[in-house]
């Protein structure tokens, strides 16, 4: 590849024309640097030494008065300049190259200046992007999306985001041929993509556009994009499904996104069960999981699959990943930022992280926002008052050997499945073949089995209280109950999940257990009251060995306030004390049992409520047919 350096020393063996004699430049005015060609041409005359050392301090004064008037560097005068500079002194436009670039205005970029001095055009990279931009109006319809109001661009039925690799690929290759032959700088590219998005946000229609799940806002269907090669598309609605060549909603394609296979109707669901390691009892949470990340109008429970070495966990993930939203690369790891998150997050349907072994609290909290329809802002990039927001809602799928949930606000939102050891191993590659061959099956399968859970929601109603994710919950039942069981099963099997992941919760937490042992030993219905301090000097007595004991009161505290949804759940109840009710000697809390345990003074972790009447899932489901 030819580089500026060897364009120079190719250029210093051209015949030059002269450079005649110019005024001194003062602080006030640039004086015209005359008779100097474009230099598009050849036989220029080679300039003398005065003549060049001339144009050279006429770029220095330019230099100068560009950090208060960045245009100056669009001035006809002062490429006639440099490119005079460029054709006869190497060394000085190197060094001249340097200064510009030390005490250019930020938004001038040095690969624009370099290409207007090698062209000799100073417009040459603003009328390329023109075109590129005529090309783009000319070729698709220009649109943003109401939620993230993100630019896009519809091109011979595809949609892609004007602000993407995809498009700006495409816009190439677009210009290459119809200029037959040129190319597209890639500074013109990004100038003509700013301004697409500029015209999609004040010009275009506002349209909802779906990444792979879509519904339709006035019919109620349902769509998934992306079957075979083509694109097409399958709608789902309560009385069947078929496969559309157009859904009558937006859709864009993220660059890692894969087609799915050509759905068999009348399918096999159950096939799927062979080749993901799920224990019987959790497949109905596994299967509304994967039915709910087909809707995207509700919010999505977080799926966690958890396991000794050799559980087949990742292999399980990547399969469950790959029903639903088919990528050239399945599993990823966690990312380095919240900020890395959301943006993985934004290229992809399902947020799929495997082999986690730890999960920070604000990543954990991101998990949430993600999985409720919630926003990531930050500072844009080169600015300091613009803000730049990611707002996205999307399924998560995490896999580790240890549960790594332990916020009670993303508890309260997991399903968690503890998937069993294997005996018997089969190669991966096995694996991945006997699943093409079985996935248009378990994929026709699994749409019959959404088509019936829609035409059994709008009756299924459990004969409890719905848990916290009541939209997740719903399904859940409309699905069991499509399939035979009684009203309250799913109910049941997902609230004996939670009372589960609660107990896993509390025994991540060192403060969370020293907490409940005080409130075992203790006789009396107020188990402590007083200070953070009083109570980290009591609770000293049931320390555990390990880390994450807090060091001082306010650790004790923000400790203690994230289990205070799980400690309420196995009956303790922690009261914080506000206001006038403050000790001088600092903030103070009430621990106390809850009205069953203060009666009994007894405790298990796995135990309801007080006031609940523990019933288990078995009671609910159908003997007439064989569980998921």
């Amino acid at each position: 590849m030819t580089t500026l350096i060897d364009e120079i020393r190719a250029e210093t063996e051209k015949p030059r024309e002269l450079f005649p004699p110019e005024g001194r430049i003062t602080e006030n005015k640039v004086h015209h640097v005359h008779h100097v060609h474009q230099c598009h041409g050849a036989n220029q005359a080679e300039l003398s030494p005065d003549e060049i050392s001339k144009a050279v301090s006429k770029l220095e004064t330019y230099i100068q008065m560009g950090k208060e008037n960045p245009g100056i560097y669009a001035n006809a005068e002062f490429l006639t300049a440099a490119k005079a500079v460029y054709r006869n002194d190497p060394e000085s436009w190197l060094r001249i190259r340097v200064a510009i670039k030390a005490e250019k205005p930020s938004g001038v970029l040095l690969s624009d200046i370099d290409e207007a001095v090698r062209t000799g055009q100073s417009v040459a990279q603003e009328s390329t992007a023109d075109e590129l931009v005529r090309l783009a109006q000319g070729s698709g319809e220009l649109f943003y999306d109401d939620t993230t109001r993100d630019g896009f661009i519809t091109v011979a039925g595809e949609t892609m985001k004007v602000r993407s690799l995809k498009f700006s690929d495409w816009l190439s290759y677009a210009y290459y041929r119809q200029s037959n032959g040129s190319s597209a700088s890639d500074a013109s590219l990004k100038q003509a993509c700013g301004t697409l998005s500029g015209l999609c946000k004040f010009e275009g229609k506002s349209e909802r556009v779906y990444l792979r799940a879509g519904k339709h806002r006035e019919t109620g269907a349902y769509y998934l994009h992306g079957v075979g090669d083509a694109g097409r598309v399958v709608e789902i609605t309560a009385t069947g499904w078929r496969i559309i060549d157009k859904a009558p909603v937006r859709f864009w394609q993220a660059g890692s996104a894969m087609p799915y296979p050509e759905p068999v109707p009348g399918g096999d669901i159950n096939k799927l069960w062979d080749l993901v390691n799920v224990p019987k009892k959790e497949r109905p949470l596994v299967l509304a999981w994967l039915l709910e990340a087909c809707r995207p109008d509700t919010p999505f429970a977080v799926l966690e699959l958890s396991g000794i070495q050799g559980s087949a966990k990742s292999s399980t993930q990547k399969r469950l990943r790959t029903l639903i939203d088919p990528s050239s690369a399945p599993l990823r790891s966690i990312p380095k930022t919240v900020e890395d998150g959301f943006v993985s997050a934004g290229n992809n349907w399902i947020m799929s992280l495997d082999n986690l072994s730890h999960l920070s609290a604000p990543m954990q909290d991101a998990f949430c926002i993600m999985a409720t329809d919630g926003a990531f802002a930050g500072r844009t990039l080169h600015t300091n008052a613009d803000e730049t927001v990611i707002q996205i809602k999307r399924p998560v799928l995490i896999s580790g050997i240890n549960s790594v949930v332990t916020a009670q606000d993303l508890t309260s939102r997991t399903v968690h499945v503890e998937l069993p050891a294997i005996d018997t191993r089969l190669l991966e590659s096995e694996l991945d073949t006997a699943f093409e061959a079985a996935w248009p099956e378990i994929f026709g399968g699994l749409l019959d089995l959404f088509v019936q859970t829609l035409a059994k929601l709008p009756t299924a109603k459990p004969p409890c209280e719905l848990h916290r994710m009541a939209d997740f919950n719903l399904l859940g039942e409309a699905m069991m109950q499509a399939q035979g069981d009684k009203p309250g099963a799913f109910t049941a099997l997902y609230g004996e999940n939670i009372q589960e992941s609660v107990s896993r919760s509390i025994e991540s937490s060192p403060v969370a257990v020293a907490v409940v042992q005080m409130m075992e030993e203790s006789p009396y219905q107020v188990v402590f009251e007083g200070t953070y301090k009083e109570l980290l000097d009591r609770l000293l007595k049931y320390k555990a060995d390990g880390e994450g004991w807090p060091k001082s009161e306010k650790g004790l505290a923000g400790s203690l306030k994230r289990q205070i949804p799980a400690l309420q759940s196995v009956g303790v109840i922690v009261i914080p004390e506000r206001g006038m009710k403050q000790s001088k000697k600092g903030r103070t809390v009430t621990i106390k049992k809850s009205g069953e345990h203060g009666e009994h003074g007894e405790h298990h972790f796995g135990q309801i409520s007080a006031g609940e009447e523990k019933v288990t899932s078995e009671a609910f489901i159908s003997q007439d047919r064989e569980p998921f």
